[in-house]
């Protein structure tokens, strides 16, 4: 090796070793410092920290792992440079937000600055060569013949039977454990509403609240209390649950896909402590997860298969599937429009050998254009007429349009509590005519949930008044962009920063149910189990958001590099992904990326199983 190139590997090693020891501190002030060498030696020695040997194992560590990548020639399998720096800026800039609430810890003065920019080029290295080092390891397993007879038989013929009964096993315990089932707040409320204990309202999905207020009312009936109808429904949703996630793995035995990451997709299932929490839970999250997973496969089907020679049956179930994710969970709608969309002007776009890549064969302009209309329009005015009975049926309160203004919301109440002063009376009018009295808005600020100010939301407000508001709303903006950048960034972090902490545990207490679970303190077990999971490093990451946000990227890399028509699966995951920015909150609520969690593995599976048959046509 060349001296250039060892003196280049020790730089790499000496910024990978400062990324991992970078500790931020609270911003210093020169007034707190006899004299200007004090204030600097404080700041360069909180740059560069103190020596330790532990410091030291870091460093030589780096290095060993740099050379041992540099002789693995790792540009082979990954060469950009884009994504490394981008999960760099987002671990740093989470870290900042989540102990200061803000980006001063990056931004903050220019040794801040420089501190970032050291922390940052360390990571950007690290994270290129790890990248790499996973996407080797996942070529290797998508083109390994290893084949164990007897794994072979398990995840062979009869996969979905065999994955089915597995996951029922292994979750039966917890779901015992649990009796007459874990609680979520939503639920619990939707309940009430089902009993006649509290009206009707459209902000949670009104056939939920029928299908799990039905079993309870049976219950009733039959037992005479309410314990027995919750636990029935919740082990009917933790079985169409599994049921779900057996028939991937069926789908990834029909395609052929390596037995190696079989295994693996079938590992996370029974590793991962989200699915057993979640099937224990009764929340309207799960029912939403399996639709979406039966539609992930139904998509993946035409997406692969192609639509010529599909019988009227395919389509019936294909809307029908749509139409039940969007009544299942009110924005899941938005993921099937907006992907069917995409998916059919993919289609109606290309042009000769094009329209083949998307896998839907050579099709007529009007084939193309019934596409669109089984994949968007069909699927959503199904919905919207389903949807209106239920609210018309029952006499539900609708849902607010402040549902949606999360992120707005946050950035006006941010602007407030800082810039008040400067806004003109027309202005303050403007926005009270869609919130409230400013000071109140400015006061109800938390950058964790925007519940509390998406609760001051006049409901009588109309398109003028929100106009106007969105009129002022632009007009602070221009005055000051940072402020609306570090509200959306505290926001949205934690979608994509894997150093925070998001597996959660419902816990909601009722007297309308038993509590402690099936024996005094069985609740406790449990709740002990899933939060002594969170530090176990693997079992964290395997159902960290921000993780499956980096992973998320990096198969849609893969997917756009290898040209696979399979990538186009992916859309549904980034709408969801939006979905969650737009969402009230990350903090302690990761279900609402439960869509990208619970299907990334199996699409790992596809566009990999893709890759191998591609090169081998």
């Amino acid at each position: 090796m060349k001296l250039r190139n060892k003196l280049s590997a020790v730089l790499q090693a000496m910024l990978i070793a400062c990324a991992l020891q970078m500790r931020f501190s609270p911003v210093l002030n020169r007034e707190d410092y006899k004299s200007v060498i004090h204030y600097l030696y404080a700041q360069v020695t909180g740059l560069l920290g103190e020596y330790s040997f532990s410091g030291l194992l870091i460093f030589v560590m780096a290095l060993i792992f740099v050379l041992r990548m540099r002789q693995m020639d790792c540009q082979k399998q990954y060469s950009g440079r884009l994504l490394p720096f981008f999960f760099s800026f987002c671990l740093l800039v989470g870290q900042s937000y989540a102990l200061a609430g803000n980006w001063s810890l990056c931004f903050g003065g220019g040794f801040r600055v420089i501190g970032f920019l050291l922390a940052f080029a360390g990571y950007g290295i690290l994270f290129r060569f790890l990248i790499a080092l996973f996407l080797g390891v996942y070529q290797r397993a998508v083109n390994s013949d290893w084949r164990p007879e007897r794994l072979e038989s398990f995840l062979g013929k009869n996969c979905f039977r065999n994955v089915f009964l597995l996951l029922m096993l292994l979750w039966m315990p917890v779901l015992l454990l649990s009796y007459p089932g874990n609680l979520c707040y939503d639920c619990l409320g939707q309940i009430e509403q089902g009993l006649g204990l509290a009206p009707y309202s459209a902000h949670h999905p009104l056939l939920h609240t029928l299908i799990v207020s039905a079993f309870i009312k049976v219950g009733r009936l039959v037992t005479g209390g309410n314990d027995a109808g919750l636990f029935v429904y919740v082990l009917l949703q933790a079985s169409a649950l599994a049921a779900a996630l057996a028939a991937t793995m069926a789908r990834l035995a029909k395609r052929q896909v390596s037995l190696a990451v079989r295994l693996a997709v079938v590992c996370v299932y029974v590793f991962a402590p989200m699915y057993s929490n979640m099937a224990s839970t009764a929340v309207k999250d799960v029912p939403f997860l399996a639709a979406v997973i039966w539609y992930m496969l139904l998509l993946e089907e035409l997406v692969t298969e192609g639509m010529e020679d599909r019988r009227p049956l395919f389509w019936l179930r294909l809307i029908l599937v749509q139409v039940l994710v969007g009544l299942l969970r009110n924005n899941g709608i938005y993921m099937v429009v907006l992907t069917g969309i995409v998916v059919a002007c993919k289609s109606i776009f290309s042009r000769g050998k094009a329209v083949e890549k998307i896998g839907v064969g050579k099709i007529r302009i009007g084939k193309r254009l019934a596409l669109l209309l089984c994949l968007a329009v069909l699927p959503f005015l199904t919905y919207r007429a389903g949807n209106e009975l239920l609210v018309r049926g029952l006499s539900a309160e609708r849902g607010s349009v402040a549902e949606m203004l999360s992120i707005p919301f946050q950035q006006t109440a941010r602007y407030l509590q800082f810039y008040r002063q400067e806004l003109s009376q027309e202005e303050k009018a403007a926005i009270e005519g869609v919130l409230a009295n400013v000071d109140v808005v400015a006061a109800s600020y938390d950058p964790d949930i925007s519940d509390p100010v998406k609760a001051l939301y006049q409901r009588d407000s109309g398109p003028g008044r929100l106009a106007q508001y969105f009129k002022v709303w632009f007009t602070c903006f221009l005055k000051h962009p940072s402020v609306y950048a570090e509200a959306f960034l505290a926001h949205v972090y934690g979608w994509f920063d894997p150093g925070v902490t998001n597996a959660v545990r419902y816990e909601a207490a009722s007297d309308l149910f038993r509590q402690g679970g099936l024996f005094p303190g069985a609740d406790k077990i449990l709740i002990f189990l899933y939060r002594f999971a969170e530090f176990i490093p693997l079992l964290a990451l395997l159902e960290n958001v921000g993780m499956y946000t980096w992973l998320l990227f990096i198969l849609a890399g893969v997917a756009l590099r290898g040209r696979k028509r399979a990538g186009i699966l992916l859309v549904p995951l980034f709408v969801s992904l939006l979905i969650c920015m737009a969402s009230p909150c990350f903090y302690l609520h990761p279900r609402y990326a439960y869509p990208i969690l619970f299907t990334l593995p199996f699409l790992y599976g596809i566009i990999g199983g893709h890759e191998t048959r591609e090169a081998g046509q």
